[in-house]
């Protein structure tokens, strides 16, 4: 057997020390290959498996631009390249205007009228999303915008 030091006795051959670690890799990987590249594909194949619930429509972005929606069940979406957003369809939300739950919020609630008189008015719209695509994508808060819109209405 060959020594790893040179000659001299001044310290390692460094292409030596490369090429046993390179056949030692080398063994290693013919013996583990097999078994890492089954973990790998079963790794994927899990983190792409996601489920819709019924009342609910998925939403799937492939590179961040929307690619197709999903009904409800399971379906796969390609890990790091598709992200699925879920949308509950069926669920009825509520926008307060004037209050939040039992508390009155006066800078909403109080408003001046024509005779100069001061009212209070409090408003609860309830909607349903229609169309998952275009609450996701279309507006970047959708419910601050109807809260805003229901308080101009309202005014």
């Amino acid at each position: 057997m060959r020594s790893r030091f040179d000659d001299d006795g001044s310290g390692p051959n460094i292409s030596e020390v490369v090429a046993e670690v390179t056949d030692a890799l080398r063994g290693n990987l013919r013996r583990f290959g097999p078994l890492l590249a089954v973990v790998l594909l079963i790794a994927v194949v899990v983190t792409g498996v996601y489920s819709v619930g019924p009342g609910e429509q998925g939403v799937v972005r492939r590179f961040g631009r929307e690619h197709r929606t999903a009904a409800p069940g399971l379906h796969y979406a390609i890990p790091l390249v598709e992200a699925v957003n879920v949308v509950n369809i069926e669920e009825v939300r509520r926008v307060e205007v004037g209050f939040n739950g039992e508390t009155q919020i006066n800078e909403e609630a109080l408003m001046l009228t024509g005779d100069e008189n001061i009212v209070e008015v409090q408003m609860v719209v309830q909607y349903r999303v229609a169309d998952p695509t275009r609450y996701l994508f279309r507006l970047r808060e959708p419910e601050r915008t109807l809260h805003v819109a229901a308080e101009v209405a309202l005014r």
